[in-house]
């Protein structure tokens, strides 16, 4: 069977559920096409009613649609919700900016993909195209949509499976995709498949969005040149606990939300890469001013070194002496206590 036959038997199967598209051959609707989809509801998260192998048939026919162009409406923004699960960090850089003008100027070039609400009637929920939809509800536009019944499983992995397609997502972004589908109950099948990757690479993502606090990642944003080596980097060096004073002030600071996402990353990345200066070592001299010894102190530990040629042999005889200078101090502390 040819692609186009393939295509129009997919139509055909949906022509109960789906509004009539806008090509040129359509007959136009008697009613505004929300008006006509049946309210379906979605599959519940747990149950496993299908295998993954028809969650990608089902994918693979969303693309099929919005190749041939033959089932795309219009549907006005205010009908459209996101995604129950979200996969983008807020985020209006340069790249944001440009979809705008090329939005405004040309249109819209690409129909997203919805499926009706499964709660609300004459409602549509996103599987991708947050950003167009964002964007033309900024122009005040409607938005070119196929529209396609999914569960919730088909729908995730549609969503993630278009977004890597289209390296769409930073490394982080990924990360919370992966953890807000564990955290809804999803199988990790499904996450690895809307995901593309395997278990190892899955483990090694939700490991680095585990390890940094949401309100941290939110505040640097999706920093689409930071991969996986640098958000680890990051996770290592916030887990140190160290210049957590100066972190806080710094996500505070103008200078750190005037930034794009990738120079709050390298902000961020360089306070916490600070290493503390390094105590002077404490010189202990003897009543004639030489150098006896040296206390350096490094966190918990604290090291005494002796210089043998300003006092030959001194070093051995404290060590001899430590077990009754032991004493002695505990017996200071007992009488302090008394």
């Amino acid at each position: 069977m040819s692609r186009k036959d393939t295509l129009k038997a997919m139509l055909s199967r949906r022509e109960q559920e789906l509004p009539d598209g806008n090509s040129n051959d359509a007959a136009p609707p008697t009613e505004a096409p929300e008006k006509s989809l049946q309210h379906i509801r979605s599959g519940a998260v747990g149950a496993m009613s299908r295998s993954l192998g028809h969650i990608a048939s089902a994918a693979d026919q969303a693309r099929a649609l919005i190749a041939s162009g033959s089932a795309v409406v219009e549907i006005p923004t205010e009908k459209i919700e996101g995604s129950f699960v979200s996969d983008r960090l807020p985020d209006e850089g340069e790249d944001y900016q440009r979809l705008v003008e090329a939005i405004r100027e040309s249109g819209q070039k690409s129909p997203i993909l919805v499926r009706p609400h499964p709660s609300k009637p004459d409602r549509y929920q996103i599987a991708f195209g947050h950003r167009r939809v964002r964007v033309l509800a900024s122009l005040a536009r409607p938005v070119k949509a196929v529209v396609q019944n999914l569960t919730d499983e088909e729908l995730v992995v549609i969503q993630g499976q278009e977004n890597a397609a289209r390296s769409d997502l930073s490394y982080i972004e990924r990360g919370l995709f992966a953890l807000a589908l564990e955290e809804r109950g999803f199988d990790r099948r499904v996450i690895m498949s809307s995901l593309g990757i395997e278990k190892t690479q899955l483990s090694k993502l939700m490991s680095v969005a585990h390890s940094l606090p949401r309100t941290l990642i939110e505040a640097i944003g999706p920093a689409p040149k930071a991969g996986r080596p640098r958000w680890m980097a990051l996770a290592e060096r916030h887990a140190e606990g160290k210049n957590e004073a100066a972190l806080k002030e710094l996500l505070q600071s103008t200078r750190f939300r005037d930034a794009d996402s990738d120079s709050r990353f390298s902000q961020v990345m360089a306070l916490l890469s600070v290493r503390g200066a390094k105590p002077k070592p404490e010189t202990i001299k003897s009543e004639a001013g030489a150098k006896l010894a040296s206390v350096e102190r490094s966190g918990t530990k604290v090291n005494l070194v002796f210089d043998d040629r300003a006092a030959p042999a001194f070093a051995d005889f404290v060590a001899s002496q430590l077990e009754q200078l032991h004493r002695d101090y505990l017996q200071s502390r007992s009488v302090l206590r008394d």
